[in-house]
């Protein structure tokens, strides 16, 4: 029976030596991101191809002449297995693979191997195994002799057929068993956010790598996870921006972007994603210092387009500016977005300057109230303290007189028009 825990790219035949692969792609700043999604799985790219791509075969997706090219420069080059930068087919990649005779997987093949990995927390787990089988299901013909060929042994179609078809059983009955477990964490997940429902809310959002579990960590003194890796981070972490802020503000780093991220993974982690919709602000992260960094931008205004989130209150900050270098990489950070805010996480001005814009922002929409507290009420004033901004307090004959900023919702929750003045 076929594993579905296996990894989709093989293991190194030499135990001292990483996994080396030959990628080919449509242009050089693509290749070079898959390189490092493949770094971050400890493979190294020995060769790379780029494609001009003037039409899709069918069958191979790339033109048989470059596959042939291929071929030649795999007599050559030691090399393990072959990626392709591009969304293949089951098929696509079953007839690539058996061509090259070399392991054969495809970009979202190596987006979904990371995620398997990275994925510590149990939600996140149930959500990328889900995802896996999604991509999965349609291929296990094509797996069965992928795997097969890193074992090193030969493919029995007559065996293979009927075993694919218990697989294919088996398979469906655990995304069952999968998608039943997430609507239950999904049930889990909603009474959290409506036990943070008035709270303010701003979702650190952006392309992987860009820098948002470090910002995460310095706008609120936390420790979450933070690596110089693609997809570091799978899960949504909230935490409190400033203890001492009224109203209270909660910050949530979500899981990163990416150009192609497979449909699978993204229905797998609509929960996470729906943090995003519950938000009231969006912090939109930006590698100021990549090269690629306004494609980075696009890419993740796209996704949350597709989230049905344009219309979301968003600020664009531009992070790693102590990376940027000289005048024409300040001149391309300059024109991502107009208006950005440029901050470098390592620095702690440039983090309180952030911090500062966006409680700033949310104090706008506060709503001035004056009332009078009766003495009786001590805790009605604990509450105005925690959850509002108090400008003026005066002692009266009746009770405390306040003037005080607060959201709308909070005001109603209070019961605050019964003492207004």
């Amino acid at each position: 029976m076929l594993d579905s825990n296996q990894s989709l790219l093989p293991s190194s035949p030499d135990p001292h030596r990483p996994l080396e692969v030959l990628t080919l792609g449509a242009n050089s700043e693509s290749l070079d991101e898959l390189d490092r999604l493949l770094t971050t799985l400890g493979v190294k790219t020995a060769a790379r191809i780029e494609v001009v791509l003037r039409k899709i075969n069918p069958a191979t997706y790339v033109g048989s002449g470059k596959l042939e090219e291929v071929q030649q420069l795999l007599l050559s080059a030691k090399v393990d297995a072959v990626v392709l930068d591009f969304d293949l087919t089951p098929n696509q990649l079953k007839n690539v693979e058996k061509l090259l005779g070399r392991p054969t997987v495809d970009r979202p093949g190596v987006i979904i191997e990371i995620f398997s990995r990275h994925a510590r927390t149990k939600e996140a787990k149930v959500q990328v195994e889900l995802a896996r089988l999604e991509y999965l299901l349609p291929r296990l013909a094509h797996y069965w002799s992928h795997f097969e060929r890193q074992r090193g042994g030969l493919y029995n179609k007559g065996m293979g057929e009927t075993q694919i078809e218990v697989d294919r059983r088996l398979v469906r009955k655990r995304m069952q068993v999968l998608s039943d477990r997430l609507k239950e964490i999904e049930r889990e997940r909603a009474v959290r956010r409506q036990g943070r429902r008035e709270v303010l809310k701003v979702a650190i959002v952006g392309y992987t790598n860009a820098g948002k579990s470090t910002l995460l960590n310095a706008l609120t003194h936390s420790g979450v996870l933070a690596e110089d890796k693609l997809f570091a981070t799978l899960d949504a972490s909230v935490r409190s921006l400033d203890p001492h802020s009224h109203p209270p503000v909660v910050a949530i780093d979500t899981v990163g972007f990416i150009s192609n991220l497979p449909h699978s993974l993204v229905a797998s982690f609509r929960s996470t994603l729906e943090e995003l919709r519950d938000a009231d602000l969006l912090l939109h992260v930006v590698d100021g210092s990549s090269e690629q960094a306004r494609e980075q931008y696009e890419v993740t205004e796209q996704v949350m387009a597709e989230l049905e989130l344009q219309d979301k209150p968003r600020m664009v900050v531009l992070n790693k500016s102590d990376l940027i270098e000289g005048p024409a990489g300040r001149n391309r950070a300059r024109v991502i977005s107009p208006g950005a805010i440029s901050v470098s996480a390592m620095k702690p001005d440039d983090v309180r300057r952030l911090r500062d814009r966006i409680l700033e922002h949310f104090r706008k929409g506060l709503e001035v109230w004056e009332i009078v507290v009766p003495y009786a009420e001590s805790r009605l004033e604990a509450l105005i303290h925690a959850h509002a901004v108090v400008d003026i307090t005066r002692h009266l004959e009746k009770g405390t007189f306040y003037r005080i900023r607060i959201l709308e919702s909070w005001a109603k929750k209070l019961e605050l028009g019964r003492f207004r003045t």
